[in-house]
């Protein structure tokens, strides 16, 4: 048997419950009673315990004090990730220690933190627009019935189990295409780096300066140039230019658009692509 708490529902222990049920089947009662949550197996944000080995996972009471280092305190989703991260990571068939860290860390980078913080009181902002604002939104009127407000909670956690997968699975891709970026950017030449097929290499830039413009492969077969930091931005001359101007401007004959900011653009032809990253 699995206990959360009831009443108004939070992404916190939303997304914590639905972080268990990826690797083991419970029960979910939502109550405050404390006698139904001594006689639980697991605990999810409340109980006013935090104690691991017992699991119990509550974070609202004096004693617990966890922090991320140089970022948000815990709330129980983190909690959650950070005791059951590998093993959902192995469920999906990952064994590498490099890959199953780099998603745990991923993962708790682009979502779980955020709803940490949420959940912790950390932003001033109400409503503020993040995940943790639209799982909120998912509460039934004050004037519902327990069964509706149940079914609330259960129509959010079906939806945070499909985000939490689809997160996790493009950060296994990202852990296995930054091996092929690393190998990749011994190649840069003259700051330009050429991938022979799309990989997710947008964060990766960020730490890799020397990296000004990317050459890649799109899926409508067509490549694009995108641009490392605002400084490497495109031309002005050609921002926001399409087809026949874009292509009078630049001499092309294949170039499809850049955009308006200069961040990327797009042409039909590797050649034309290489000759916007090098020239403009």
């Amino acid at each position: 048997m699995l206990v959360t708490h009831s009443g108004r529902f939070h992404a916190d222990e939303v997304f914590a419950t639905a972080m268990v049920l990826m690797v083991q089947k419970h029960e979910i009662i939502r109550t405050r009673d404390e006698t139904v949550i001594n006689q639980a197996e697991i605990v999810l944000d409340v109980g006013a315990e935090y104690n691991p080995e017992k699991l119990r996972f509550d974070h609202h009471q004096n004693s617990f004090v966890r922090t991320r280092k140089d970022g948000p305190p815990f709330a129980t989703a983190g909690l959650i990730w950070e005791f059951y991260g590998s093993d959902i990571l192995k469920q999906k068939g990952l064994s590498d220690d490099y890959e199953i860290q780099f998603v745990i860390n991923r993962v708790d980078a682009k979502i779980i933190a955020d709803i940490d913080a949420v959940d912790n009181g950390l932003f001033s902002d109400d409503p503020r627009p993040s995940i943790s604002l639209v799982i909120a939104m998912m509460n039934q009127k004050p004037t519902a019935s327990d069964d509706e407000q149940l079914a609330a909670f259960f129509h959010a956690l079906t939806i945070s189990k499909g985000i939490l997968n689809n997160f996790i699975d493009q950060a296994i891709g990202e852990a296995r295409d930054i091996i092929e970026l690393k190998k990749s950017a011994k190649q840069v030449i003259n700051g330009i780096l050429i991938l022979e097929k799309k990989l997710s290499f947008k964060d990766f830039l960020r730490s890799q300066p020397q990296i000004k413009r990317v050459v890649y492969p799109r899926p409508e077969d067509a490549y694009g140039v995108f641009c490392n930091n605002k400084k490497n931005h495109l031309s002005k001359k050609i921002r926001g230019l399409r087809e026949e101007e874009l292509n009078q401007a630049t001499g092309l004959t294949d170039a499809v658009f850049c955009h308006k900011t200069g961040f990327m653009a797009v042409c039909k032809s590797l050649e034309s692509a290489l000759i916007l990253a090098k020239n403009y």
